[in-house]
Formats: structure tokens, C-alpha cells, sequence
């Protein structure tokens, strides 16, 4: 792992450094340039893949004074079974959700509503039943995101029929929107010779305060560490030409 960034004379950033785990011994990269994509902060929330996310890639920024935005919207909750580590939210769109009673939520929703399903979970368990999708629809559902329907097929449930009792899991600022400081189309950060990419970096230039989600964030990794990637190396053939660092 990477411990902490390299810093020359003036202040620029030019390399890292951190410890190999098999061996104890220290490594040491210098570089023209670096470019944090380690992903976002949602450590250790449960959800599918968030529990490694430790956010070190954001602490190694911020400790060479690389300046935040958008912290305050990376708060998200991704919305899936009690039972799974599962957050894919979208089919949910055509649920209905219930108390254990079973009768139905007033006001409670995936996109709009789940405010709601947090506050009823603060009391009792919520249900879900993706009752509300025709045949055609289900269809669709299992092509689209196959994945999604793992640890119901697992359990012998049909979410389509069934009762399914749901949870909201944190993912920080992987669905969120907060991250590191862009300054240019480079995906520069406030701090010379550093880029981001990805979730280590503000999703607000696509996605203002609302979520990322999966499709924008997927979105934006592929195109940011593309603009990354250029210009950290062109800012890296330029500080190599220039002088020697120390």
C-alpha cells in the first residue's frame, strides 16, 4: 500500500512512497506527476466492495494540502436486501414498499421517498416487492443487471412476489458526489503536479449535489482518468525538462 505522496522543494507533487506488506521494506516511486484513482470513502459500510474503501487516496491529498468540495453531499445510501451486500437500486423504481403488516408505506420510494423508508427503518423493518413490473419488464430486468437477482435465486425468493425485507447501506463517496478539488479540464487538483480521477475526485462538475450513481460515476471514471492520465504525463514531461527536482 501507499503510505504517503512525495512532495519536491516547491511544493509539487513527485511521487509516493509506502511499504510492502510480504517484506516490510519500504518503496520508493518518484514521478513526474501522480494521479490519485484510488476510488471513494464508504469504509466499512457493508455494501458490495465499499468495505476497502478506505478513503487513504483523499488522506494522502489532503496531507500535501489538496483542497475537498462537495463533502457535504456524500452522505448516499444505496437501498437493497437486509440479507445482501447488493445496492443496485434502479429496479426498485417498480416496488412497492410495506410495513410488517404488510401494508404499504405512504410515501416511500426509491428515487423519491427514501427518506422515508429511512425513517420507518428507525422504528421497524421495512419490505419490499418489485410487484409493479409487468412481464415484459421482468424480462428486461434479468438482462439488464443479472447480478442484482444472485442472492435472491440463492434463497429461493421471487422479488416479484415476495416480501423482501430491505436496508440502506452507506457508500460515502461512491455514490455520493464529494471528493477532491478539480481546478481545470485536466482533472488537476489545487496542489501542483496531482490529478484525480474517478470517485477520489468530484462528481459535482457532472452531477452538481445530487448522487453519481452507478451509470454517471461509471461514466465519469472512464473520461476523468482518460483527462487525468494526459495531464499528469504532460505535466511530467514538463517538469522534466525544466529542471532537476529535489
Amino acid at each position: 500500500p501507499a503510505l504517503e505522496l512525495l512532495v519536491d522543494a516547491q511544493g509539487t507533487v513527485g511521487g509516493a512512497t509506502g511499504v510492502n506488506c510480504q517484506t516490510g521494506e519500504t518503496w520508493v516511486v518518484r514521478a513526474g506527476a501522480v494521479v490519485i484513482a484510488t476510488g471513494g470513502c464508504a469504509f466499512p459500510s457493508e455494501a458490495l466492495g465499499c468495505n476497502v474503501l478506505t478513503g487513504d487516496g483523499q488522506l494522502m491529498a489532503a496531507e500535501v494540502g489538496a483542497a475537498m468540495s462537495g463533502m457535504e453531499f456524500s452522505n448516499a445510501y444505496g437501498l437493497g436486501p437486509a440479507f445482501s451486500s447488493v445496492t443496485k437500486s434502479l429496479f426498485y423504481n417498480w416496488a412497492t414498499f410495506y410495513d410488517r403488516d404488510g401494508q404499504a408505506i405512504e410515501g416511500a420510494g426509491s428515487s423519491r421517498g427514501r427518506s422515508v423508508i429511512a425513517q420507518n427503518l428507525q422504528t421497524q423493518p421495512v419490505f419490499a416487492c418489485i410487484d409493479r413490473a409487468d412481464a415484459q419488464i421482468r424480462a428486461w430486468m434479468r438482462t439488464a443487471q443479472p447480478n442484482f437477482f444472485v442472492s435472491f435465486d440463492r434463497q429461493g425468493i421471487d422479488p416479484f412476489t415476495q416480501h423482501l425485507p430491505v436496508t440502506l447501506r452507506l457508500e460515502g463517496t461512491v455514490r455520493g458526489t464529494g471528493g477532491l478539488s478539480l481546478v481545470d479540464p485536466t482533472c488537476a487538483t489545487s496542489v501542483a503536479g496531482l490529478y484525480a480521477a474517478g470517485d477520489a475526485a468530484t462528481r459535482e462538475l457532472i452531477c452538481g449535489g445530487f448522487t453519481g450513481g452507478g451509470s454517471h460515476n461509471a461514466a465519469w471514471a472512464l473520461s476523468s482518468g482518460f483527462w487525468a492520465g494526459a495531464g499528469a504525463a504532460a505535466f511530467g514531461k514538463d517538469a522534466r525538462s525544466r529542471a532537476s527536482r529535489t
